[in-house]
């Protein structure tokens, strides 16, 4: 299988990649790397070459941070994802693993709403969640008009250890990063919307479709840090902040 792997000079991609060693890998981004061709997948035709040719596409490349406005998110997170759909289905690349966010369901959390389950409709918490759920609704319209599989994974916050008590809930293990990519490039599935958590307790996040659909099987659990996981920095007093859950990022 040859894999392109956008965004690869980010977090998530740094993370993943030792696990996809195995496989044939195509690596892009706009930062330069070892192996890497680079440019910018909003360039016109530049999407459609590095897509030219591979079996699957996982879509990392965005702006990750909840904090940015529209200005910010615009290109990296809304018109990127049109060139990449655009691209696949111009040169026929069957399955797109694209990276959302819990972001997008960011809203239900806000309020109260707890577990949350998995592929529910999005609620976005932040300008960043809307593009992440624009990104899956775009990516259903593709699937359903081009003969493509779309799988959308809510990633949570990847990171070895959770950094800070507010990622306990959406922490997502480098490890089991590389076991839901693996399962989301296999499976068989038209299109879906997973959450993508370590199996962490209390569960908040919903893994049932994740778990049954795409045969994902995590293995680690936020709860082993509980005890020792230092609080968040409070941040400066705003009556007008959105709750501060939104710390929890994927950069």
């Amino acid at each position: 299988m040859t894999v392109l792997i956008t965004g690869a000079a980010g977090g998530v991609a740094t993370a993943l990649l030792p696990g996809l060693a195995d496989l044939d890998l195509r690596l892009t981004d706009r930062a330069p790397g070892t192996g890497f061709v680079v440019g910018d997948l909003c360039t016109p035709g530049f999407a459609r070459a590095v897509c030219d040719g591979v079996d699957a596409v996982v879509h990392l490349a965005a702006d990750p941070d909840p904090a940015h406005g529209w200005e910010r998110l615009r290109g990296p997170n809304a018109d990127a994802v049109v060139a990449m759909l655009e691209a696949c289905a111009a040169v026929g690349v069957p399955r797109l693993v694209l990276a959302s966010s819990l972001h997008a369901v960011g809203g239900y959390r806000d309020q109260g709403d707890e577990p949350i389950p998995d592929g529910i409709t999005p609620f976005p918490c932040c300008t960043y969640g809307a593009t992440k759920a624009f990104a899956e609704a775009l990516g259903h319209a593709y699937a359903q008009q081009w003969d493509m599989r779309v799988v959308c994974l809510r990633l949570g916050g990847v990171a070895a250890a959770p950094p800070a008590r507010s990622w306990l809930p959406g922490w997502l293990s480098h490890g089991d990063l590389i076991r839901l990519v693996r399962a989301a490039l296999t499976a068989d599935v038209n299109f879906g919307v997973f959450s993508g958590t370590s199996a962490n307790t209390p569960t908040v996040f919903g893994l049932d479709a994740t778990r049954a659909t795409l045969g994902y099987a995590p293995v680690d659990d936020a709860a082993a840090y509980a005890a020792t996981v230092p609080d968040d920095t409070p941040p400066a007093p705003d009556p007008a902040a959105r709750p501060r859950w939104g710390l929890l990022h994927r950069s």
